[in-house]
């Protein structure tokens, strides 16, 4: 499908939100990804001009779709940034198995590091926009607030979203007097003493969602309660 570039902002330091008008109304779930390629892009490089990006948007918004990504030296990110409003790409296919659960009985903990945020901020929206009954603690790790994408929005969904817990973590910010540890197996055991209660989305770079399974692990979560997903290519 043929996608325009309608908005783009800054969403943390770093941190480029781009809005892409579709030609047709289309069908996703909460969490999944799109393939966006770039039509004649100012800058190519052996990766290529194609790249999959989480949808950001509720699927009730299905004109639009918005992905997020953190800029660096790519070809594809320089592109990204410099394209014009208007700019047509080529959008899909979308896919992914990464998604918030049918059944909202079992409380749900969503742990995010960085940029790996995006699909929750789908699955938060759309629980957020349907009123809809699910239990979720969503533990947000960055270094810093100054790098924490949608971090406004984020801090305002436990009014929004009635059963929603809020944990960040800033890793290195001296000027944030919140929770400030790395995900670990005591920080796990200390918020979620009955660690198998619940089920366990873990997304962000792969060796963060690597650490945070193995913390999961030791915590005494057992494998069935662990679904994950790894970012790459930043």
């Amino acid at each position: 499908m043929i996608g325009k570039i309608i908005d783009k902002k800054e969403v943390a330091e770093e941190t480029l939100s781009v809005s892409f008008q579709i030609d047709e109304p289309i069908v996703f779930k909460p969490g999944q990804y799109m393939f966006i390629k770039l039509l004649n892009p100012p800058f190519t490089d052996q990766e290529g001009d194609k790249r999959q990006f989480s949808i950001n948007n509720p699927p009730s918004q299905n004109t639009v779709l918005e992905m997020t990504t953190r800029l660096t030296d790519s070809a594809f990110k320089k592109s990204l940034k410099e394209l014009p409003l208007n700019t047509t790409v080529e959008i899909g296919p979308i896919a992914g198995v990464f998604t918030l659960p049918e059944n909202p009985l079992k409380p749900l903990v969503f742990i995010a590091g960085g940029i790996g945020i995006t699909p929750f901020m789908s699955m938060l929206r759309h629980v957020s926009k349907n009123s809809l009954p699910y239990k979720i603690t969503l533990v947000y790790s960055n270094r810093n607030q100054a790098s924490t994408a949608y971090l406004q929005e984020i801090q305002q969904f436990p009014q929004k979203i009635p059963n929603l817990k809020l944990v960040l973590t800033m890793t290195d910010d001296p000027n944030w007097e919140g929770e400030g540890r790395m995900i670990n197996a005591e920080f796990i055991k200390e918020y979620f003493p009955n660690v198998n209660n619940n089920m366990y989305m873990v997304v962000g770079p792969p060796a963060m969602v690597d650490a945070v399974e193995k913390s999961l692990i030791e915590a005494g979560v057992l494998p069935e309660n662990i679904k994950k997903e790894n970012f790459t290519g930043y």
